[in-house]
């Protein structure tokens, strides 16, 4: 499968993604309907999932042949911004807005998801999806480490995005 072509066939589910969760943002160690959401959408995909520190999640994709244990990891939490953007989708939370992207971080972690179920019968070894608490108040990977999301893995990569235009 060329990866380009799956990204771009899942491109407006990313973009609808992002503007849920910029439009319902929650603080840091209270992402209660942000994990919702996250576990609503990997259920769909058929996507196992373990809950960690309280409102993290760890989806898993095994692939079909043997390999490596890499993990994927997205932040979720929003800050303590008002949103003074005038969009269809801003924040419904006054005080309270995805000010750092994390939105975006949830929503191509999704997109992500989406792509690699759809060619793990290619894939070798297994990915790790890590949605991860509370990253603002520097609580959430410590939280996740504590309880195993680290455990097997060969390899961790995050993400950090910076746009000049909002989707």
């Amino acid at each position: 499968m060329n990866i380009a072509e799956a990204a771009q066939k899942y491109a407006d589910y990313t973009i609808e993604m992002r503007r849920y969760f910029h439009k319902y943002p929650e603080l840091g160690l209270q992402e209660e309907n942000t994990a919702k959401k996250i576990r609503e959408e990997l259920t769909k995909m058929g996507i196992p999932f373990v809950t960690m520190a309280n409102y993290g999640t760890v989806a898993t994709i095994g692939g079909k042949k043997p390999g490596k244990c890499v993990l994927l990891r997205a932040d979720m939490d929003a800050l303590a911004v008002q949103e003074e953007n005038d969009v269809e989708y801003a924040s419904t939370k006054p005080g309270i807005m995805h000010a750092c992207g994390h939105d975006t971080h949830i929503s191509v972690l999704l997109g992500a998801a989406k792509i690699l179920n759809e060619i793990k019968d290619e894939l070798y070894g297994t990915i790790n999806l890590c949605f991860e608490p509370a990253e603002e108040t520097l609580q959430g990977a410590s939280l996740m480490i504590q309880d195993g999301c680290l455990d097997g893995m060969d390899a961790c990569f995050g993400m950090h995005t910076w746009s000049a235009e909002f989707i």
